[in-house]
């Protein structure tokens, strides 16, 4: 039975692989990196179970393989396309499934990577560093020659293969020969001395069995007359081979070398088993080279594809201010042809576009959005950008319209963009368990204590993507406000009364200095109430290792003021004009709607809500005109209701 290290910082997928990994290992969980390491130092694992999310990823995965390097790691992940399996198999991972996972497919990847050695057999010998006394010179220089030919062919795998079975024939002088490379899960001929083409053009290998699945368990030069596998010993049989020897690429077979008896009659020597061995080990670095640059070309394919297709206008400048890339889109905004912009000088592109740049290399942060005027084109620009590490700073902009739509309704244009990450975040994770527990259902239905996990489990993951949908309804649905003359004192001390539980428990001191004669306000307490606990809320939830919470109630131009202060880390410049956006948020949790209710309830109500200060803390003010004015102004507030549900909906 396994022993697997699972680390995943969401109970649902803990709950998830505790079911799916019960029956077939024994499994240790951690939510933390720095907990999974100190398991580590007095454990033995056969493999690491690693969810990906923004705190768990490939820093993660960089930690754990510096730490532990002998154990593989499989990465479990909610984006499942190539970029996100190549990132995770080039950083060290020896697998990556998307989720919601088969509980099948986790049990095969652990099954591959974890499988037990067979330590019969000698290991595959270790280079040495100087030819052996015995072995012929001109052996090893005539391979050494081959394999830089083998490297330069690295872009093409049909002419690598052919030039791996020439080095073949060419050092050892076999009577036959071939080289075996896998294609969509097969292992066919891809080149070949000598083979009859009855062979070399049906034989396929599969890694369920056979030669293959020998070389899977047992990564090292096998002879015919020793196969322990009887189809091992067919295939071999087939091929005419006398030797063989995987090629390993990413840790992983993916074909091999094999070659006859020799066409002089004599037996091989050690040095040249040896030589062979060692050819087999620079092939297999060829052909992992070969694939990154398949995957690199590829990415880059697809990169210029988007550039190409992009509506906005996208610059790379290196950290020497020099613009190294411009697409077609930032061509047409700047009227300009990017063959006489490359290699030159960003101050080319205005002054607005060299501060942008010059700040951002500076501070190491992104720019989130700033408007220029760039009088060569007779128009704004809307600028983003972002450094790219050694690489420089990524530009991205676009020309924005003379005629500027109102603010209110410019603030929701990110709705969508925001909307399918929050919906996707908060739904994906429950999804696992509950798929995890339907596949294993039907296998261990007769189990009493199965049952009921499955009960418990399902419902509480169910019950949460019901929130999530009842919080999407009530973002939609208009509230329907009730007001009446009410205090703003008693409301506010209301709610504060709610977090004192978790205020204590979290070591936050909560300061009240409320005005006692402060002007009665029309309010509808319950929303008011709602909007107030959602700045509180948030105030918390920057507080997690305790702090002082300070509400101040006070007169103001005729109404009155109401300031929530924290004494938390504040909210970075670059990100508070966007914190009453529908959906957004900093955090992992949650939908990103408590402020941008909150928002909307304190207009609809006549008020504003407005962030004050974020750099030491945030500071948040409540502003509510008097009862009599705000009377005045009922119908103001019906006709935003209607301009924000036609925005919304």
């Amino acid at each position: 039975m396994h022993v697997v290290l699972v680390i995943a910082e969401e109970q649902a997928i803990r709950e998830a692989l505790s079911a799916a990994l019960r029956d077939s290992c024994h499994a240790v969980f951690e939510s933390g990196v720095e907990g999974a390491l100190r398991r580590l130092i007095s454990m033995h694992a056969d493999a690491i179970i690693l969810d990906d999310t923004p705190s768990l990823g490939l820093a993660a995965l960089s930690r754990i393989i510096k730490a532990a390097p002998h154990i593989p790691i499989i990465a479990l992940s909610a984006r499942g396309d190539s970029e996100t399996r190549a990132g995770f198999t080039l950083a060290g991972a020896r697998g990556c499934l998307s989720k919601p996972f088969s509980c099948d497919a986790l049990a095969a990847a652990l099954d591959e990577v974890a499988a037990p050695q067979d330590n019969t057999q000698e290991a595959i010998p270790a280079i040495r560093t100087e030819a052996p006394q015995t072995a012929v010179v001109s052996q090893y220089q005539m391979a050494m020659r081959w394999m830089q030919r083998a490297m330069s062919s690295q872009d093409d795998t049909v002419r690598l293969g052919s030039v791996l079975a020439d080095a073949l024939q060419d050092v050892f002088d076999p009577s036959r020969c071939a080289v075996l490379l896998e294609r969509e899960g097969v292992v066919r001929v891809a080149a070949s001395h000598a083979v009859p083409p009855s062979v070399a053009q049906t034989l396929r290998l599969e890694f369920s069995s056979g030669l293959m699945r020998w070389f899977e368990v047992n990564p090292f030069l096998i002879e015919q007359s020793g196969a322990r596998s009887a189809s091992a010993a067919k295939e071999l049989h087939l091929l005419g081979a006398r030797l063989g020897v995987p090629l390993l690429c990413g840790g992983r077979v993916n074909g091999a070398l094999i070659i006859g008896d020799k066409a002089s009659g004599r037996e091989y020597a050690p040095e040249e088993r040896e030589l062979l061995t060692l050819m087999a080990r620079s092939a297999g670095i060829a052909l992992e080279n070969a694939q990154r640059h398949r995957e690199l070309a590829a990415q880059q394919d697809h990169l210029n594809t988007v550039l190409t297709h992009l509506t906005a206008g996208v610059v790379v400048v290196d950290r020497e201010k020099i613009v190294r890339m411009m697409n077609q889109s930032a061509e047409r905004i700047l009227q300009a042809r990017a063959v006489d912009l490359v290699g030159r000088s960003v101050q080319k592109l205005g002054s607005g576009f060299a501060d942008v740049v010059l700040r951002v290399l500076m501070d190491g942060k992104p720019l989130v959005r700033q408007e220029t005027r760039d009088p060569a084109i007779d128009a704004t620009l809307g600028i983003s950008a972002a450094p790219l590490g050694d690489e420089g700073v990524a530009v991205i902009f676009s020309q924005l319209p003379k005629e500027r739509k109102a603010k209110d309704e410019i603030e929701y244009s990110p709705y969508w963009e925001y909307l399918s990450a929050r919906v996707a975040q908060e739904i994906k994770n429950p999804l696992v368990a509950i798929n995890t527990f339907a596949q294993l259902l039907p296998r261990k239905y007769n189990s009493e204590e199965f049952r009921g996990q499955f009960g418990t489990v399902v419902q509480k993951e169910v019950d949460r993507i019901n929130r999530v949908v009842e919080t999407l309804f009530d973002f939609a649905r208009h509230p329907r406000l009730v007001p009446q003359t009410a205090s703003l004192n008693e409301i506010a001390s209301t709610v504060l009364d709610t977090f004192a539980e978790t205020a204590k428990t979290k070591g936050i001191t909560v300061e009240r200095n409320l005005e006692p004669n402060l002007p009665e306000a029309s309010l509808d307490p319950l929303f008011f109430a709602q909007a107030f606990h959602n700045v509180i809320q948030n105030a918390v939830d920057a507080l997690p290792n305790g702090g002082t919470i300070k509400v101040t109630s006070r007169p103001k131009d005729g109404g009155s003021e109401l300031l929530v202060s924290d004494s938390g880390p504040g909210i970075p410049e670059q990100v508070a004009p966007l914190i009453f956006l529908p959906f957004f948020g900093t955090r992992e949790h949650g939908m990103g709607l408590g402020l941008t209710i909150a928002n909307r309830i304190v207009k609809q109500h006549g008020g504003e809500l407005r962030l004050l200060s974020s750099d030491a803390g945030s500071v948040f003010s409540f502003r509510i005109p008097a009862a009599d004015s705000q009377q005045q102004a009922d119908d103001k507030p019906q006709q935003q209701h209607l301009v924000m549900t036609t925005g919304i909906v």
